[in-house]
């Protein structure tokens, strides 16, 4: 059983995974110099077996780098197996390969991954060397990369919602934090249904679940149309759209129009009549229109959004304003705060 202390420790560790970039897990492997030699190389392989590149600098700049098994099999053993003989007086510098890839400390896991993918086949396996402030800093093996990016999978997977599959509260105050970090502009949209609760109660559960699914599944559609957004699910039948600057009005264009295609099927007779009758809050018996959403949207274009919390209670506000505005509409209600506050 885990204690207040060591659970505390977990959430610091899994959130700290979760904030990774590339830099955070390099190991420093002393590099060779321009001017080192093949031997000295080859001592330094047979010394420590782990070692797998090492890098080669000039003025801490990378110029190169000695990948262990090409190495060994090339320069050292060569075709007939005289290699460290031909080559015993040349240079580090003569005989090493230009780098794989040379990423920037401050690189997330995610951008690394995708830019390893691309490199060519033979050189799949080999470590990555990383800069900071474009001097050589450390090397990130293969393995290592990939533990960690499975580890952190394991933790947003484990976050995301079991209906929807949307990535959970941890992964969107992360990203809301990226976004603010970045000094760009960017809109943040809070969606939910209106009356999820009567509609729950009255047709169902399970139709409740469907519901919910299928607003889901409009939101992930976004991704196919729109570069660079986010879609979470805060929980319940509350969603969140996280987008470009003066984006977010035409995604919830979409996202009502889409969702008002499925009333049919989720009002079934229903739909004709325009209305159901459902216990409210107070268990009172309360005529009920058909389902709508509710879309809330702030910006940070004309807003000084400085944290997720700042940006939170901002949230509320307009979320109310956005609700009192659906009840006198009785429908889908887009609202955008306009409000400036610098």
């Amino acid at each position: 059983m885990l204690t207040n202390d060591t659970k505390e420790s977990k959430c610091y560790l899994e959130n700290s995974v979760l904030d990774l970039s590339i830099g955070d897990i390099a190991v420093r492997i002393e590099p060779l110099k321009k001017q080192s030699t093949i031997m000295e190389a080859f001592l330094r392989f047979m010394k420590d077996e782990k070692i797998s590149l090492i890098p080669v600098v000039e003025n801490n700049v990378v110029i190169g780098q000695v990948q262990r098994n090409r190495f060994l099999e090339h320069t050292v053993l060569g075709r007939f197996g005289y290699g460290i003989h031909l080559n015993a007086k040349k240079s580090i510098f003569e005989v090493m390969e230009q780098p794989t890839f040379i990423i920037d400390y401050n690189l997330t896991l995610e951008d690394a991954s995708m830019i390893i993918q691309k490199r060519e086949f033979r050189n799949i396996y080999d470590d990555i060397i990383i800069n900071r402030f474009n001097e050589y800093y450390g090397v990130v093996p293969i393995n290592v990369l990939l533990e960690a990016i499975t580890h952190r999978s394991i933790i947003i997977a484990r976050d995301a919602n079991p209906l929807t599959g949307l990535p959970g509260n941890w992964a969107i105050q992360r990203e809301i934090d990226r976004q603010i970090k970045s000094k760009f502009s960017f809109d943040i949209c809070y969606i939910d249904i209106n009356h999820f609760k009567p509609y729950n109660d009255f047709y169902g559960f399970e139709k409740g679940d469907r519901v919910i699914s299928c607003l889901g599944n409009i939101l992930r559609e976004q991704e196919r149309v729109f570069s660079d957004i986010f879609i979470g699910h805060i929980g319940g039948d509350d969603f969140i759209v996280i987008c470009k600057v003066r984006q977010a009005d035409e995604i919830c264009e979409r996202i009502v129009k889409a969702f008002d295609e499925f009333l049919p099927s989720f009002h079934g007779d229903d739909f004709v009549r325009g209305y159901y009758i459902s216990k409210n809050r107070k268990e009172e018996e309360e005529t009920f229109s058909l389902l709508s959403l509710t879309c809330a949207i702030v910006s940070t274009e004309n807003r000084n959004i400085t944290s997720f919390a700042h940006l939170a209670s901002i949230a509320s506000e307009v979320k109310s304003e956005t609700k009192r505005l659906s009840r006198i509409n009785k429908g889908s209600v887009i609202f955008r705060d306009r409000r400036n506050e610098y």
